[in-house]
C-alpha cells in the first residue's frame, strides 16, 4: 500500500466512498464473514476429535489458495469442507434460500455456482496431494438450505446443523492406522495457510 493521495484524504474526511473504497470494504466484510463461519465450523467439529477424526483447519492448496478444513475420518476417508456464512434474509427481509436452479447453486437471487467450482478444484488438489479419493462438502451457516441439503456436481451442500450427523453417517469400519497416516501426510503436504 502506498501513501494516500491528497484527494483520497479529502474524500475520506467528508465520508464519501469511491468505487475502489467500496470494493475494498466489501472484500474486507466478506473475509471477516468467511473467518467467522470457519470458526463456527471448527467449534462444531471438536466433538469428532474424541471419535477418531482428524481435523486440519485452513490448509494451503495450490500457490495461494486454502481449504477451510480437511477432515480425515476414523476409517481413513478424507473430506474437504468449505464453509459459507450466508445471510438468511435479503435487504427487505425476504428469505434467501440456498437451492438448485437449473443445475446451478443459488443463494436467494445470487448465483453461487462458482463456489462449487472452487470446492471441486480444492478437492482435486487435496486428492493429488494425498493420492486418495476426497469428498467435497459445502456447509452453510445462517441461510436455509432447500430440502435440508442436496448434491450439485458431486458436492454435498447442507446446513451447518446437519454437519456432524452427515459426517458420522458416512463412517465405515475404523482403520486408525490409515487415518493417522493420511492425517500426518495432510499435515506435511498441505501446510497451514498461515505459515
Amino acid at each position: 500500500m502506498g501513501r494516500l493521495r491528497w484527494w483520497q484524504h479529502l474524500v475520506a474526511a467528508v465520508g464519501v466512498q469511491t468505487p475502489e473504497m467500496r470494493r475494498k470494504a466489501q472484500h474486507a466484510a466478506r473475509c471477516a464473514a468467511g473467518s467467522a463461519g470457519e470458526q463456527r465450523t471448527h467449534a462444531m467439529l471438536q466433538p469428532l476429535l474424541r471419535e477418531g477424526w482428524h481435523v486440519l483447519p485452513d490448509r494451503r492448496v495450490g500457490r495461494s489458495a486454502n481449504v477451510d478444513h480437511v477432515l480425515v475420518g476414523p476409517d481413513g476417508q478424507v473430506f474437504t469442507l468449505d464453509t459459507k456464512l450466508w445471510a438468511a434474509r435479503d435487504e427487505v427481509g425476504q428469505p434467501r434460500v440456498v437451492r438448485l436452479v437449473g443445475g446451478r447453486l443459488v443463494h436467494g437471487d445470487h448465483d453461487r455456482d462458482r463456489q462449487v467450482d472452487t470446492a471441486l478444484w480444492e478437492t482435486g488438489e487435496v486428492s493429488k496431494a494425498l493420492g486418495v479419493q476426497v469428498t467435497p462438502l459445502i456447509v452453510v451457516h445462517n441461510a436455509p438450505v432447500d430440502g435440508a441439503g442436496f448434491h450439485v456436481r458431486g458436492v454435498a451442500v447442507f446446513p451447518a446443523d446437519r454437519l456432524l450427523e452427515l459426517l458420522r453417517g458416512n463412517v465405515g469400519s475404523a482403520d486408525p492406522c490409515r487415518a493417522a497416516m493420511l492425517a500426518r501426510m495432510a499435515e506435511i503436504r498441505l501446510p497451514s495457510y498461515a505459515q
